[in-house]
């Protein structure tokens, strides 16, 4: 067994018709020229066998099976309402999708940062344990931004994967992206859809996120309904922070997509196996 999978070989390593393809529209923002720059829509022809979904950072903050949120800390998703925003998602559009990716034998991969490594033993991890020696006006500035000792005292504690949307029959959950890179090299795998949190932040430069993937050769996909940034109760009406993140993934990263358009692409792939 690898030292990188969660639990033993899954279904998602054998079930993928080598054949089929999905047929996914997608979308990308052209920059150029940049007197009329605008979207661009495509289809891409993506080989079930070589595309995976990847969750990234589904936390259980404020989740049935996770801490309580904290009012005087600022972590996970930062403040109630987009806390309770990605636990609507997960549950409405993260979780159908990866049922949707397993009835099909597409794979499911999972990341997560280390900071929840006691929680998961079994997963490699290389985090340091000594307490970082900060300056002190930057350790005023982590105070005020996130709470007095937040690594040690808030909801962080006890975070972890939310069950809803944790790893099933033999998926693997990664902390790094050369973990990651590694299964998927293993696999042939080469095109990434992406689903998790936060928008403006992990899903674009944390570990596996879209920055190292697509350095590492991958094709990266965003579904934009699976997502939110972290936003304050200021900027959570107009989903500003969403809507940066999901700009510049779709600018300078990859493409996006739709639930609804992963969920036809799905569907044309089974009626295809039913004729």
């Amino acid at each position: 067994m690898s030292p990188l999978q969660q639990d033993g070989k899954g279904p998602n390593d054998s079930e993928a018709d080598p054949q089929a393809v999905l047929a996914l529209d997608v979308r990308y923002y052209r920059a150029l020229p940049i007197d009329a720059p605008g979207y661009e829509q495509e289809t891409l022809s993506l080989p079930v066998a070589s595309t995976a979904l990847v969750g990234m950072h589904c936390w259980n903050i404020g989740c049935p099976d996770g801490p309580a949120v904290d009012v005087d800390y600022c972590v996970g998703a930062g403040w109630p309402q987009s806390t309770q925003a990605a636990a609507r998602i997960m549950a409405e559009v993260i979780r159908p999708a990866m049922d949707l990716a397993r009835g099909i034998g597409l794979s499911v991969c999972h990341m997560e940062t280390d900071w929840m490594d006691e929680q998961y033993p079994h997963i490699p991890s290389r985090r340091t344990k000594e307490p970082a020696q900060l300056h002190p006006h930057q350790q005023a500035m982590l105070e005020r931004a996130h709470g007095v000792d937040y690594m040690a005292r808030s909801p962080l504690t006890d975070m972890r994967r939310a069950e809803l949307v944790s790893p099933q029959d033999g998926e693997s959950l990664f902390f790094y992206s050369d973990q990651l890179d590694e299964y998927l090299k293993q696999r042939g795998i080469d095109t990434l859809i992406y689903m998790g949190f936060m928008a403006d932040m992990c899903m674009l430069a944390a570990e596996g996120g879209a920055r190292h993937m697509l350095s590492r050769g991958y094709r990266c996909i965003l579904m934009r309904d699976a997502t939110v940034g972290v936003e304050t109760p200021e900027s959570f009406p107009e989903r500003l922070a969403t809507r940066y993140g999901t700009h510049i993934f779709e600018w300078s990263l990859g493409h996006g997509t739709s639930f609804s358009q992963f969920e036809r692409a799905i569907a044309e792939v089974e009626g295809d196996g039913n004729e």
